[in-house]
């Protein structure tokens, strides 16, 4: 199978080696459009999270992968100097689709059972297949993935209550502090992780909260969408003016650069007297790591997820053996849908349709014929029968040598549905006859 993954992720690497090679922002739209322009790979996908950054794609066999890769996201983000291949991993053909099914049944999450990672395959493909760099083939292996993520959050416990990312967050703010009821929280950025850890810090009683985001009304979007607390949203480059007041951080923006720095907030935050409580979930950093040795500050970033994520399989390990049954089952559901497109078998197939149709149509009408004609009649139906299959089977044999992965199982799947070919091969299979025999 022509397919493989090369990622980092916090199995492999710390959050300060991670942030490295994030393909934040629009990073992951330009690293796909170089892509495309090189003979690398025949299809790509990048997927970005606070725990990975991951490439999907169907090689060409024209170029080394990881070079390839590694090249553009140190061109993009401006790297020198060796790259440490060892926190690298790469997984080819069927490995490649039990990674995939892992990490969208979320049981490769540094919170297993949480439910964003599914919500971030689906924005990733959606990337690719705008820039076109997802076709058949990575269109089939996610839509798989996405019902595997489906299967596992309605099928088990597993994703029920699960801790997110954001929900951590609050819990490692709630750590800190023991009421929680008369803080305040400057939320940095206003995208989904956000919004999920406002709430969480909501339901915890928190009751003021200060979005600061480089949309306004983004933000002011969210306060409208938040409930049970006095929400207010204020600019970025403002969130240094409240952050004197302000007893949790969270900080979860897509910034390539850390937005609360040491040198703007350094001297506020010293004067401040009083415990402050800053999450960094963003990959790479928001946050200054120099600001976490000012006096009174606590300041977390995603690797300090650990004792979270120790309590939460703890909850959820009975339900991981059923989670990965059905990663299992789906891997080997696609697997069969990947060796059913191959040319050669379908060739078989395809002869047999033909072979069946024939004999169906002598047995009708040979009844009419002399034993001489019959005779006659077969050595006719034959020919017939080859010279029509002549195209076809010379163009599936044309396709696994010449056409492009995705371009080679479209057509056949093409060819398959329009003979009705799966249904020849589940008698086949149930007969226990050998494809071998047809010529």
């Amino acid at each position: 199978m022509k397919l493989s993954v090369i990622g980092i992720s916090h199995r492999t690497a710390p959050v300060e080696v991670r942030e490295r090679y994030a393909l934040t922002g629009d990073l992951a739209g330009r690293f796909l459009r170089a892509a495309h322009l090189e003979n690398v790979f025949e299809e790509a996908m990048v997927l970005d999270t606070c725990n990975r950054t991951e490439l999907y794609f169907v090689p060409t066999g024209a170029g080394d992968c990881m070079d390839s890769f590694l090249g553009h996201v140190a061109k993009l983000k401006g790297l020198s100097g060796d790259v440490d291949k060892s926190v690298f991993y790469r997984h080819d053909s069927q490995a490649a689709v039990e990674h995939l099914f892992g990490v969208a049944a979320a049981l490769d999450s540094q919170i297993v059972g949480e439910h964003q990672v599914l919500g971030q395959l689906k924005d990733a493909y959606r990337l690719a297949a705008e820039q076109r760099t997802a076709r058949f083939l990575l269109g089939r292996l996610m839509h798989r993935a996405f019902r595997v993520g489906k299967r596992t959050r309605s099928e088990t416990e597993l994703g029920r209550g699960s801790v997110s990312v954001a929900s951590a967050a609050a819990d490692l703010a709630a750590q800190i502090f023991s009421d929680m009821g008369g803080r305040t929280v400057l939320m940095v950025g206003a995208g989904q992780t956000a919004e999920a850890a406002a709430r969480s810090l909501i339901s915890a009683g928190v009751r003021r909260v200060v979005i600061a985001n480089r949309t306004l009304s983004r933000a002011e979007e969210l306060t409208r969408e938040l409930t049970g607390a006095n929400a207010r949203a204020i600019e970025l480059d403002r969130a240094g003016e409240v952050i004197g007041d302000t007893d949790i951080v969270i900080c979860s923006t897509g910034s390539s650069e850390p937005v609360l720095t040491y040198d703007a907030l350094g001297d506020i935050i010293s004067r401040r007297g009083k415990l402050l409580c800053i999450v960094d979930l963003a990959v790479p950093r928001d946050v200054d790591p120099k600001l976490g040795d000012l006096p009174n500050v606590f300041l977390h970033n995603i690797n300090d997820l650990d004792r979270v994520v120790a309590r939460n399989i703890e909850r959820r390990r009975q339900d991981i053996p059923r989670a990965k049954a059905i990663v299992e089952f789906e891997v080997g559901e696609f697997v069969k849908w990947y060796d059913s497109l191959q040319a050669a078998s379908t060739i078989k197939l395809l002869n047999r349709r033909f072979e069946l149709l024939r004999q169906a149509e002598i047995e009708r009408y040979g009844g009419k014929f002399s034993d001489s004609d019959r005779e006659q009649l077969q050595r006719f139906t034959e020919s017939l029968c080859k010279k029509i299959l002549h195209r076809p089977i010379a163009f599936l044999r044309g396709l696994a040598q010449d056409a492009s992965v995705s371009d080679q199982l479209l057509a056949v799947e093409t060819i398959r549905r329009m003979y009705e070919l799966d249904e020849i091969e589940a008698e086949q299979n149930g007969r226990g006859d050998d494809l071998e025999n047809d010529e």
